[in-house]
């Protein structure tokens, strides 16, 4: 018991201002191209495996007990609801975790084909580039460190930052949608939506922007009221030249 309150305040105390990323310095960098290592053994370079789509970057440990599995099937469900092509990586941040424990990771969270679980002898230098901190805790014997997800560009630059536990569909997906417009262009749809909202970096959310929809309320209101007014006016007028 002592040891699951002592758990609850290490995810609660992971308000972690300490831990947290300095995104000024870390939104718009590219992230290195390193070795990727699955279940299998089968080594790929980050590149490679995120094949020029959005990449959704999740550091993990595969022994964890607390909020890597919270996060792994949070994101799940909201991947579900995505329309956009990504991949995802959960990359353990741990040096014990063996081929056999992100194998097991994998399989207890029935991940889809498009999501890999690697370890990798050079994710120090992933983790520097989105600036991503960890600490041990001896007595407790597990890692204390933030939950978040990071979205990579299909260039490989660092777009942007989802915090917590359970990401809300619409962030990721806006997130994703300004991720991917660096290489392709949006349809209308996907542009209209992704202008309707702002992202706000106080609160690490996608907040409506109500000027740009006041903005273009107003306007459809002059489209149509306009042509409507001068067709009553000429209405009106034909109506009181008839009874002349």
């Amino acid at each position: 018991m002592v040891k699951l309150f002592s758990l609850l305040f290490i995810l609660l105390s992971f308000s972690f201002s300490n831990l947290l990323p300095d995104e000024k310095r870390t939104i718009g960098a590219y992230v290195p191209d390193i070795r990727l290592q699955d279940h299998e053994g089968k080594v790929y370079s980050l590149k490679d495996f995120a094949q020029g789509k959005v990449l959704i970057v999740n550091p993990i440990y595969a022994k964890c007990s607390s909020a890597c599995p919270v996060m792994t099937e949070e994101l799940k469900k909201v991947i579900r609801g995505l329309k956009e092509d990504v991949r995802v990586l959960s990359i353990t941040f741990d040096p014990w975790d063996s081929l056999l424990d992100i194998k097991r990771f994998k399989e207890i969270h029935n991940l889809p084909s498009n999501w890999l679980v690697a370890r990798s002898d050079e994710v120090d230098k992933l983790l520097k580039a989105i600036d991503y901190k960890y600490r041990y805790d001896e007595r407790l014997k597990e890692f204390e460190h933030p939950n978040l997800y990071v979205i990579i560009t299909p260039s490989g630059k660092i777009s942007r930052y989802i915090y917590g536990v359970s990401p809300k569909l619409r962030d990721l997906r806006l997130a994703v949608l300004e991720a991917k417009k660096e290489e392709v262009s949006l349809n209308p749809v996907e542009g209209f939506l992704l202008r309707c909202f702002r992202y706000n970096p106080e609160t690490g959310t996608y907040q409506i922007d109500w000027f740009f929809v006041f903005d273009v309320i107003g306007g459809i209101l002059t489209f149509l009221v306009v042509p409507l007014l001068v067709w009553g006016r000429s209405l009106y007028a034909l109506v009181r030249g008839g009874h002349a």
